[in-house]
């Protein structure tokens, strides 16, 4: 059995909503998406033999800013789809959303729970969990939630653990965790994965290599 779940967490497109004065068209990115890698502590010799194979074969030694559609992320991403598939201990989700659409919080000024990044990040993030934990329970009694989030204040920081904390449909994170993906294999994984969904909120299928993500629309409550 599991002794302790990982979950990995990063995003894709910035957190604000920005119009041009003049033509109104939107200056900051059309979508938003935020995905998770579950592995548990008796999977990561999977990921870590799978990480160490690609960088041999592909001698992509750096941290991988792979595009989406490239065959590189193909290769990168296929193998984690059948370890899923196959009972290794690792899931994954994401949820996404158009913001030209979007009626949820914070995203946009004058609307009930006006425009704030911060809080706009935090409450994506929550979705993401509870969508993830109505699928996928933890294997473990405890779990890291780790972020690539290395910009954010220590108050940011403790803020956002007492928002996940005091929310009863998620489990409490035992830590939370903000690392750089530069040195974590997890993050960069779970990047491609965030960065291969930019476009589903704009209606375009996910890759092949995703499939086995599960995945939400939230651009309308």
């Amino acid at each position: 059995m599991p002794k302790h779940d990982y979950l990995f967490v990063d995003e894709s497109g910035d957190p604000g909503y920005r119009l041009d004065d003049d033509t109104g068209k939107l200056l900051s990115s059309a979508h938003y998406t935020a995905a998770v890698l579950h592995v548990c502590d008796d999977a990561f010799r999977h990921i870590n033999e799978h990480m160490a194979a690609f960088r041999y074969f592909s001698r992509m030694y750096r941290e991988l800013k792979l595009q989406r559609g490239d065959e590189a992320a193909e290769r990168l991403l296929a193998p984690v789809s059948v370890m899923a598939d196959s009972g290794v201990s690792l899931w994954a989700s994401a949820v996404f959303l158009d913001k030209r659409s979007y009626t949820g919080r914070y995203l946009k000024a004058g609307e009930l729970r006006p425009q704030n990044p911060t809080m706009f990040r935090n409450y994506v993030l929550r979705r993401l969990l509870e969508h993830h934990f109505q699928r996928h329970s933890l294997q473990s009694k405890q779990y890291d939630l780790v972020l690539d989030r290395v910009e954010m204040s220590r108050d940011d920081q403790d803020n956002l653990y007492a928002y996940l904390a005091t929310n009863y449909r998620i489990p409490k994170p035992t830590h939370i965790t903000h690392a750089s993906s530069i040195y974590v294999d997890g993050l960069q994984i779970v990047h491609h994965i965030a960065n291969g969904f930019r476009d589903r909120a704009l209606g375009v299928p996910v890759p092949t290599a995703l499939e086995f993500v599960n995945a939400a629309d939230i651009t309308t409550l």
